[in-house]
């Protein structure tokens, strides 16, 4: 995949003017993390409420009452779309994402205009909401605006990847990380099926009996390698073999991390 070079953009943000480093056409690396790094997804149904986040809120339409209307129709746990909206018109294209406690990774392309800073918006706004109702807190749970890395090279790309979808889920596996290290080829077995990742879904097939979710695009993952070529990759990066392919070394530590 040609991979475009970066520019600068200037889009609204929560009011204000925020210089983007990109363009429709490019692919970019987005973390949001919690305020001084604490839990905001706290329990099972936060996090099931931001898979349902992000499925209906990558749309230019939404309705503010979309929760009323899943409801209503009893497909709140399904991911399908209520019959009384209109048809999803994306903000943008999801490739990857990992859930946390404390923080989101996500693998976006700018498609429209704004589109990954309005999806942020209501990505952020719409959880927001949710923990503060539910939790009788206020205020913003997260540590100020999004953090964002332009994808500059087809090796950075891959390694983004492999860095959202295993690395990140491995933190995740029973044992930890290391654990995971240790037993790669269980623990990769595990994020085949583990639902806050999106292996989940480029993976997805009917006999494994699990809920089809309209959340990502698959097209570029799936152009890049077969699933093994992913498996060997993701291999290579949590043992250090694969190289970051980018120039830029906070590209996953220091002020974006």
């Amino acid at each position: 995949m040609e991979v475009r070079p970066p520019q600068m953009v200037l889009y609204m943000y929560n009011g204000r003017m925020r210089r983007e480093p990109y363009g429709v056409g490019s692919i970019i690396h987005v973390v949001k993390r919690g305020a001084r790094g604490l839990p905001y997804l706290k329990e099972k149904s936060d996090y099931d409420r931001m898979l349902l986040m992000l499925a209906h809120f990558n749309d230019v339409s939404l309705r503010p009452l979309w929760l009323r209307d899943l409801i209503a129709e009893e497909k709140l746990r399904t991911f399908e779309r209520a019959s009384s909206w209109a048809e999803k018109d994306p903000l943008t294209r999801i490739h990857a994402f990992c859930l946390h406690a404390n923080h989101l990774h996500f693998l976006l392309e700018e498609t429209i205009e704004g589109g990954v800073s309005r999806f942020m918006q209501k990505i952020g706004n719409g959880l927001s909401g949710h923990l503060n109702e539910k939790y009788a807190e206020y205020g913003t749970p997260f540590q100020g605006p999004y953090k964002s890395k332009t994808i500059d090279s087809d090796a950075y790309l891959r390694y983004v990847f492999a860095y959202i979808q295993i690395k990140n889920a491995f933190e995740q596996f029973p044992g930890g990380y290391a654990m995971a290290e240790k037993n790669f080829d269980k623990a990769y077995e595990w994020c085949l099926n583990f639902p806050y990742g999106s292996l989940y879904d480029h993976v997805w097939r009917s006999d494994l009996h699990m809920p089809r979710r309209e959340i990502v695009s698959s097209d570029l993952f799936s152009s890049l390698w077969t699933l093994k070529e992913f498996k060997d990759f993701s291999k290579d990066v949590i043992e250090g073999r694969a190289h970051l392919g980018t120039d830029d070394k906070n590209a996953f530590r220091g002020a974006f991390l």
